[in-house]
């Protein structure tokens, strides 16, 4: 899964960004270029999908694919799928690997969700044959008490585990053999420990990269499955705004996005956050990408838009630097990088 991923992810940016710009997005850089990559280059649902992935190993895996002939170098830092990477990626196709996540729309929630879930599961284990001394899976306070909270609604132990049952074997009946037994793996109950990632790799005999992926593939198609199909008793386990996770943006962005709700300019903001112009554009653009129907009319007017979109439209290049050029220098890398946005979403 994961050299169809870093395949995936290459070709999708058609040689016009390298390869740390796809290691920024699958471990969820928090900054207004890996956003706006993401957007622009449609890989929005990989976004944050590995946080855990480590430069030098994300390095290995690239250097693999270079030897093995799946991709050839264009450049510092830039790669290009050889003839060979095209027909494994076309051959992958039908698994639609990449179509499993919801990277950019849950990055906030899977973990709390998996949390929950999890410590929820061992506790009522526990708790159904009396016993009361085991070590929590989760070490999160917040976690912790969300589901102290929780369980004291529960009248009955064996029927809420026996309709978790049904629903997640009913889940898991639906998505790959490989995931759902994966996801069962990492359960932890009543004398019953989780399996840990290399645990889980070595007994299916898969790389560390797969075992996390597949894993993470699985809970995204859980939560799905969950909002799709209406399931209360799992519904409650998927935070929302009210339990702090709101649309995503940048902490910094989101004061940006604050203070224009209240009219202010982007000068003002600038005086008052003490904050580059550059800084405040960058908000401005990863607030577009993030929040529908934001209002740019303050920021370039509507024939300047589409001006700049249908050049965008009419050349297969990306680069800003060339855009501009193509647009004879008539507009600022904002306005660009805003079309940019707006030309992405519609």
């Amino acid at each position: 899964m994961f050299n169809h991923l870093l395949l995936y992810s290459i070709n999708q940016l058609q040689v016009q960004r390298s390869t740390a710009s796809i290691y920024h997005i699958l471990t969820g850089r928090r900054s207004a270029q890996t956003i706006q990559d993401a957007h622009f280059f449609q890989i929005t649902p990989l976004y944050s999908i590995y946080p855990q992935l480590k430069r030098e190993d994300f390095e290995k895996e690239i250097k693999k694919l270079i030897s093995n002939k799946y991709l050839s170098v264009k450049g510092e830092g830039m790669v290009t799928l050889t003839p060979l990477g095209m027909k494994y990626l076309e051959d992958q196709k039908s698994k639609k690997l990449d179509h499993l996540f919801q990277g950019m729309a849950y990055v906030k929630r899977i973990p709390i969700f998996i949390d929950r879930l999890f410590l929820v599961i061992q506790t009522i284990s526990n708790l159904s044959v009396e016993n009361n001394q085991f070590q929590p899976i989760s070490e999160d306070l917040k976690v912790q008490r969300w589901v102290k909270s929780y369980f004291y609604n529960i009248k009955d132990y064996q029927v809420w585990l026996t309709d978790l049952y049904h629903h997640l074997t009913k889940f898991l009946s639906k998505i790959d053999p490989l995931q759902a037994e994966i996801f069962v793996d990492r359960l932890t109950g009543y004398r019953r420990y989780g399996l840990t990632l290399h645990q889980i790799a070595a007994k299916h005999q898969i790389t560390i990269h797969d075992a996390h992926l597949l894993l993470n593939a699985c809970y995204h198609q859980l939560v799905d499955y969950i909002q799709t199909n209406q399931i209360d008793m799992l519904t409650y386990f998927i935070p929302n705004n009210r339990d702090g996770v709101e649309k995503f943006v940048t902490h910094s962005a989101s004061k940006t996005y604050a203070m224009l709700q209240n009219g202010y300019s982007i000068e003002q903001i600038m005086s008052y956050r003490k904050l580059k112009q550059s800084t405040i554009e960058d908000h401005i653009v990863e607030l577009t990408y993030a929040i529908p129907n934001f209002d740019i009319s303050n920021f370039i007017e509507s024939n300047q838009l589409n001006v700049i979109i249908n050049k965008i439209q009419a050349i297969s290049d990306t680069r800003l630097s060339n855009i501009k050029q193509q647009l004879d220098n008539q507009y600022s890398y904002f306005q660009i990088r805003l079309a940019m946005a707006k030309a992405r979403l519609s």
